[in-house]
């Protein structure tokens, strides 16, 4: 019996130090605590809108101690099938500086992705970077967190249309159009 366990072990390890998983795909999501977890669409290919244009832009609130200004270029929302809202944010600074950016938020797995930057040009160029990362708690994070509660992804859901999310920022405090 000891010889058993002894080989046992012995196999396991060798098995696990070439690599090899004694787990499946499923049983290792659970073992992380993840069984629940909603499979993610495959991500629709990006095709970056036209440079936001000051007319389209609409403020939304971050938070009373924030020193920036946020806005969202209404026109460039894009609601997509694979459970990913895009959009162009742009933000000024307390400093002057504008930033702006085409980016997508993934309401089934809070997640935020940066596809492209804004020139000086007025012209995309696109993120060296572009990956999925979660939505921090935080000041860095905080636009997210707001876009993604408020305006995108109410009740952890995806808007049904560009009208809702429309109707949100014409409801909201900041909802009026860029100064």
């Amino acid at each position: 019996m000891m010889i058993r366990c002894a080989l046992a072990l012995t196999l396991c390890v060798l098995l696990q130090s070439c690599g090899t998983n004694l787990v499946g795909e499923k049983e290792a999501d659970w073992i992380r605590g993840a069984a629940d977890a909603t499979p993610v669409a495959v991500e629709q290919p990006v095709v970056l809108p036209a440079f936001p244009k000051d007319s389209d832009l609409a403020e939304f609130g971050v938070g009373a101690s924030a020193s920036h200004h946020y806005f969202v270029d209404v026109s460039t929302i894009d609601i997509g099938a694979d459970g990913v809202v895009r959009y162009a944010l742009i933000v000024k600074t307390a400093g002057g500086a504008r930033n702006a950016s085409y980016e997508g938020i993934r309401c089934g797995t809070y997640e935020k992705r940066v596809y492209a930057l804004g020139h000086p040009q007025r012209k995309w160029v696109e993120a060296r970077r572009s990956v999925w990362e979660p939505i921090q708690q935080g000041p860095a994070d905080e636009h997210y967190a707001v876009l993604y509660a408020e305006y995108f992804c109410p009740d952890r859901r995806i808007v049904a249309n560009r009208a809702e999310v429309l109707r949100a920022f014409a409801s909201g405090l900041y909802g009026n159009r860029a100064r």
